[in-house]
């Protein structure tokens, strides 16, 4: 049972883990990157509101995650797999975090992966590839990335 919003999909990633809080920005990212947590509607009418959201389960009584304007920097958030082919890790920051992209850039050296596009932006980064991508590629950038931070 799911209670909150992970650091990537956990029916992927095996390593997930759930977050105790997030940006209302990180949380859009996400959630426009394709993850069914939220709808961005509901994050947009929020963060103009500075309404604190509470994701959790009905089911039990196991802390959720936070949605609110406080944020980290560089802080790695999340990872999601919005399609076969297109990557996107985002977190406050992550544009002034040289050691992430370079991680990045190293495991898609050493799995042979043809980029079509490498985007920066400041609290996200998407990668574009030519080929299909499985989730073995989502796991060890998740475990390169997410869990050195």
């Amino acid at each position: 049972m799911l209670t909150g919003v992970y650091t990537a999909d956990p029916n992927k990633v095996k390593s997930a883990k759930k977050l105790s809080a997030i940006s209302y920005e990180e949380m859009s990212e996400i959630s426009n990157e394709g993850a069914r947590v939220l709808h961005n509607r509901c994050i947009e009418i929020a963060e103009r509101y500075k309404i604190p959201i509470i994701t959790k389960s009905t089911f039990n009584n196991k802390p959720g995650t936070v949605i609110s304007d406080i944020i980290e920097e560089n802080t790695i958030k999340s990872i999601v797999k919005k399609d076969l082919s297109r990557i996107s890790i985002i977190g406050n920051g992550i544009i002034r975090n040289i050691d992430v992209i370079r991680k990045i850039l190293n495991i898609i050296e050493k799995e042979k992966l043809e980029m079509l596009e490498f985007e920066v932006f400041q609290s996200k980064i998407t990668i574009t590839f030519k080929q299909l991508v499985d989730d073995k590629i989502l796991e060890k950038i998740h475990k390169n990335v997410i869990n050195d931070c």
